[in-house]
C-alpha cells in the first residue's frame, strides 16, 4: 500500500491532532464518487434494524451524493480545508464513505487501521496518499482497529472500544507506541449492535460528551464523571440515526445530522453550537459526520 500515488498529486501532510474538539483546520474525506451505491446483501450496519427484504442487492442512492456535498460545504464554510482519499470500492456496490475508520491519529503520528471486513482494506490507502511517510507507524502484527473505536479526549487520555471491529492487540499496539497516553478500554454494553464506540458516545467539547448512558459501561461512565466530564444524554429514539456520531469542529461547536432534532436540541440547551446537515440517506449505512471524516489538523 505504500507505493500508492494520487490521481491528483497533493502535498503530503504532517498531522497535528491532540484532542477531538479544538478548532478543526484540515480534514480527510473520500473523493466524492461518481456514483453512490449501497449493498443490502452484507450486514455491516447493526444499527439499522430495518429489513432489506425486497430490496436489490445493490441499490443506487443519488440522494446521498447531495448529502455528502452538503457536509463538505458545511466544512468549507467553517474554514476547514478538505483533503481527499482516493479509495476504490472493494467489492461491487460498496461506496467507501467512512474515512474515519482508516487510521488513528495522535499528535503527528498515524497508526493505519486494519479492517475487520477484507473488502474495506484498500480504504486505508488514503493514509499513504496524504500523510508523510515518516509519520506513519508500521506494525506487522495482526491487530484489528477501526477509527470509530477511538476517541482522543485529551492529549494524554483516550478511549478505545474493544469489540467486533477492534481487538485487544490493537490496544497493546497503541500503548507501546504512545507511552505517555492513558488508554481506557471500552467494552460496549450492546456488543454487536454498538459496533463502534462512536455509535454510543461523541465528543462535543472540552470535558463535554454526548452519549447514550444506558449503553456505555458503568465503570467508564464513573471514571469520566470522576474526571469532570459532563455527558449530555442523547435521545435513545434517535440511536438508529446515529445521534452521537457528531463531528466537533471547535470547542462546543459541532456538525450533526438534522434527523436528530431531540438530541441536537439537548446539546443546544447545554451551550453547544449545532450545525445541522441533511444526511438521512447516508445514516442508513450506520454512520454520520464523525464516521465520514478523519481530522488531520486541529489548532491547539
Amino acid at each position: 500500500m505504500e507505493n500508492i500515488t494520487n490521481p491528483e498529486p497533493q502535498l503530503m501532510l504532517r498531522p497535528s491532532i491532540y484532542n477531538e474538539y479544538s478548532t478543526l483546520t484540515k480534514v480527510l474525506v473520500v473523493k466524492p464518487p461518481e456514483k453512490f451505491t449501497q449493498m443490502h446483501d452484507l450486514a455491516v450496519n447493526p444499527i439499522d434494524e430495518k429489513s432489506s427484504e425486497g430490496k436489490p442487492a445493490i441499490e443506487d442512492c443519488p440522494e446521498q451524493a447531495e448529502e455528502f456535498d452538503g457536509l463538505l460545504n458545511a466544512l468549507r464554510q467553517n474554514g476547514v480545508e478538505v483533503y481527499y482519499s482516493y479509495a476504490k470500492p472493494g467489492r461491487p456496490g460498496h461506496t467507501p464513505l467512512f474515512t474515519r475508520d482508516i487510521g488513528i491519529i495522535i499528535g503527528d503520528k498515524v497508526l493505519p487501521s486494519k479492517m475487520t471486513y477484507p473488502y474495506r482494506e484498500n480504504e486505508v490507502n488514503g493514509i499513504y496518499q496524504n500523510v508523510s511517510s515518516e509519520q506513519i507507524i508500521r506494525d506487522k502484527r495482526d491487530y484489528k482497529i477501526e477509527g470509530g473505536d477511538f476517541a482522543l479526549l485529551e492529549p494524554n487520555l483516550a478511549l478505545v472500544g474493544i469489540g467486533p471491529r477492534t481487538n485487544e492487540l490493537a490496544l497493546q499496539v497503541l500503548r507501546e507506541n504512545f507511552t505517555d497516553i492513558e488508554f481506557i478500554p471500552v467494552y460496549p454494553v450492546l456488543s454487536e449492535k454498538a459496533f463502534h464506540i462512536d455509535t454510543v458516545l461523541g465528543i462535543v467539547g472540552s470535558k463535554m460528551l454526548v452519549g447514550v448512558s444506558d449503553w456505555i459501561p458503568k465503570d467508564v461512565l464513573e471514571l469520566l464523571e470522576s474526571r469532570g466530564y459532563q455527558i449530555i444524554e442523547a435521545d435513545q429514539d434517535e440511536y438508529s440515526t446515529c445521534c452521537t456520531n457528531v463531528l466537533a469542529i471547535g470547542d462546543r461547536k459541532i456538525i450533526s445530522a438534522s434527523d436528530n432534532k431531540k438530541t441536537n436540541n439537548k446539546l443546544r440547551a447545554a451551550g453547544v453550537e449545532v450545525i445541522e446537515v441533511e444526511l438521512s440517506g447516508i445514516l442508513s449505512r450506520g454512520g454520520g459526520p464523525h464516521c465520514l471524516t478523519l481530522p488531520l489538523e486541529r489548532l491547539g
